[in-house]
């Protein structure tokens, strides 16, 4: 009778939090499609993390290597081909900086990139965001506040987005887990003025497991204006292991470092579970990265961690996932 009760509430609350994992996630699974991706010339990876795309290609994305597959790279994948294929290989050139661990990265208009570096607990080595041009050469590099340095936990830097607003250009990275003293059950995303190098911050709601631990974030990716979309998901694997795909607005500026930071209302988009099963695969443990593309066509990456081939996830068009 009790279950029977709150049925209709969890089904309230799931709607509201946008995590209705049925139907719509379902179908939107079902028009998707999982493919290994051909490695191509140069040294293999074993782990790839973050994943944007080319400003004006379509068929271009770019990949980067963390710290488990040295050297640090950024790889370029041609998607127009089936199977996609690593067509390119670019080092990452950054003196001074020991122990680069690259969770994120997002393009620039000028055939740059920033790359969002995570660092270990207490900044040691610090969390870092670092400008690098087209040939791989490290132009400069962005911290955290002070007041927020030391608090950070092992879950810093993890994924990157760019916003452009009518006074320039401002930079979005996703924490992993939250820093200490912030709530258990959130995580935060740091935004900084590129103009100013002035911070802020904002409260993203993870979820609970039924182990008791939360979930993180593992990426983030611009959809226009300020909204984005980030991949929300657990470390397991299975059919009970959460691998969404959510939506958030920044419309309203964050809060200052040093203060409350403000809450932010994710949508659950999709839910890339189906998408596995439906095609007998195992459900990847880390999908690390999420991008869209120049014509509109969103992939994700996973992050093997050295136990099988590396896996895009093509997940159709932006306007279909993510609404107009």
């Amino acid at each position: 009778m009790f279950g029977e009760w709150m049925r209709p509430v969890r089904a309230m609350l799931g709607r509201w939090l946008g995590g209705d994992r049925t139907a719509e996630g379902s179908h939107r699974a079902s028009s998707a499609a999982v493919e290994e991706v051909a490695p191509g010339p140069g040294p293999q990876w074993g782990t790839l993390s973050g994943l944007t795309a080319h400003p004006t290609d379509p068929h271009r994305l770019y990949a980067v290597t963390d710290q488990d597959s040295p050297p640090l790279r950024i790889i370029e994948l041609d998607v127009s081909q089936f199977p996609a294929q690593a067509v390119g290989q670019t080092l990452v050139v950054a003196p001074g900086l020991d122990g680069l661990d690259f969770e994120g990265i997002v393009a620039t208009p000028d055939d740059g990139f920033w790359l969002a570096s995570e660092g270990g607990a207490g900044d040691v080595p610090p969390n870092l965001l670092i400008e690098v041009d087209g040939g791989g050469q490290m132009l400069r590099s962005i911290g955290l506040p002070q007041s927020l340095a030391s608090k950070v936990q092992k879950k810093g830097f993890e994924g990157i987005a760019r916003e452009e607003t009518a006074a320039g250009t401002r930079l979005h990275v996703a924490f992993q887990g939250p820093l200490a003293g912030d709530p258990e059950d959130v995580t935060r995303i740091g935004t900084v003025d590129l103009a100013t190098g002035v911070w802020s911050f904002s409260y993203y709601p993870l979820e609970r497991l039924h182990t008791g631990d939360n979930t993180g974030l593992s990426e983030m990716v611009s959809l226009g204006g300020s909204r984005f979309a980030v991949i929300e998901r657990d470390g397991k694997g299975g059919r009970k292991a959460v691998k969404w795909v959510a939506t958030v607005s920044l419309a309203d500026n964050g809060a200052p470092a040093g203060s409350p930071p403000r809450w932010l209302k994710k949508t659950i988009a999709m839910d890339l579970v189906p998408l596995f099963t439906r095609e007998g695969r195992k459900v990847a443990k880390e999908i690390e990265g999420l991008a869209v593309a120049a014509d509109g066509q969103v992939y994700a990456i996973t992050d093997n961690d050295r136990e099988g081939a590396t896996l895009l996830l093509r997940l159709g068009r932006a306007e279909a996932l993510f609404g107009p």
